[in-house]
């Protein structure tokens, strides 16, 4: 029986996907698991595997077209064997798109898809400049990949002067159209603050021991995480371990029911782009040494920059971390990624007096946000939680309980 590749969702809030490249052709054997399609969304662009192990019987829309979720974009199953005319969901069947069985397009000049648009392959950074700059994609040659157009192109091509407009005044400001990734965001983001009730809980956590430690580890972290060696993974681990007892805070709110993940602990780490903000997920990150999350933010960050998460890699968060420890900013107030019911928030570490045992020193001081959803958690259960993370950051040899 041929197996139907559809549309994926990547998140809660898309409607729609746009096939950028296959990379198979029709009759090319197909292995479970294997990549077979890139797709772009407005916010990522992912390479989609197969479900399912054969041949590549049709593809059913061709590159540069733009379908909603759920609409098929290709059969996979054995060699010779017949599917369907049209495909099988409300989606594919509002979407005006044709059976296109047969080879799979040929590439054409670099930069442009085989779309029957001539769609231009460009990121979504570079789409997103383009239309705030007004230059037409089409009139560009990318650097990237197959002549993907990247940011940089479109910023290279602003950079030539236009002639000069006789008596044209010059602009005081500059209109920036909220599409793309930051509509996105900013629906998203909108959507979580109304449609929760969010408190903020704030707390310091002196960093002494962790400084310590982090530089007994540093040898090892040199050698196997890139020299990762700040806070991060002492945070996204004190967090694991806070979850764990706490697993009201390890939840989604889903209306009339509070789905509590007891023993499945994924932390999304927010990672800043160009374009603006994703948050691939770190998965059983309770469970995950030091160096091994150090590794694994690194990669993921990597991939979310360069463009090549994998749908895996944004899915199932049940937790996030937002980190302005780069940033000279001390405490803030995170919007909490819906359907999770809380969201940390890390500022930048400052060295300030404390008093301990009669007597002030001057230490590295932490400060932690936590907002939390007050439908979901109360606020002693909230501050337990909080003081949890604190307690494991300053006595840093629970990370090992």
């Amino acid at each position: 029986m041929a197996f139907e590749i559809a549309m994926p969702r990547m998140g809660v809030t898309m409607e729609e996907g746009t096939v950028l490249k296959w990379l198979k052709r029709v009759g090319d054997p197909v292995a479970r698991e294997e990549p077979i399609v890139e797709i772009e969304t407005d916010k990522v662009t992912v390479v989609v595997p197969s479900d399912a192990e054969g041949v590549l019987l049709s593809v059913v829309v061709p590159e540069g077209k733009q379908v909603p979720v759920g609409t098929p974009l290709a059969w996979v199953g054995r060699a010779g064997e017949k599917v369907p005319v049209a495909g099988t969901s409300a989606a594919f069947a509002s979407s005006g798109v044709a059976d296109a069985s047969g080879p799979a397009p040929a590439p054409t000049a670099p930069g442009i898809s085989n779309g029957p648009a001539g769609r231009v392959r460009a990121t979504p950074a570079a789409r997103s400049r383009a239309r705030a700059y007004g230059i037409d994609l089409a009139s560009l040659r990318g650097t990237g990949a197959s002549g993907r157009i990247h940011a940089r192109d479109v910023e290279a091509a602003r950079e030539v002067p236009p002639a000069p407009a006789a008596a044209a005044p010059v602009a005081a400001f500059r209109d920036v159209p909220v599409t793309g990734i930051r509509k996105v965001i900013a629906d998203r983001m909108s959507q979580s603050f109304h449609g929760t009730v969010p408190v903020l809980l704030t707390t310091e956590a002196v960093m002494e021991r962790a400084e310590e430690l982090l530089a007994q580890l540093d040898p090892e972290f040199r050698k196997n995480a890139e020299g990762k060696t700040g806070y991060l993974p002492l945070i996204i681990k004190a967090a694991g371990i806070a979850l764990r007892a706490h697993p009201g805070v390890n939840a989604h709110w889903l209306g009339g029911v509070i789905r509590r993940f007891e023993g499945e602990i994924h932390i999304g780490v927010a990672v800043s782009l160009e374009e603006g903000l994703a948050v691939p997920v770190l998965k059983h990150a309770d469970r995950m040494g030091l160096i091994e999350i150090a590794s694994g933010v690194g990669a993921l960050a990597s991939r979310a920059r360069s463009g090549s998460l994998a749908l895996t890699d944004l899915e199932g968060a049940t937790f996030t971390v937002s980190n302005l420890g780069g940033h000279n900013i001390a405490f803030f107030m995170p919007v909490i990624n819906a359907p999770q019911v809380a969201i940390l928030g890390v500022g930048r570490a400052v060295r300030k007096p404390v008093a301990r045992d009669g007597k002030v020193e001057v230490l590295p001081v932490l400060p932690l946000s936590l907002v939390f959803d007050h439908r979901a958690i109360d606020g002693a259960p909230a501050a337990a939680f909080l003081d949890a993370i604190r307690r494991i950051l300053e006595e840093p040899y629970r990370l090992s309980l």
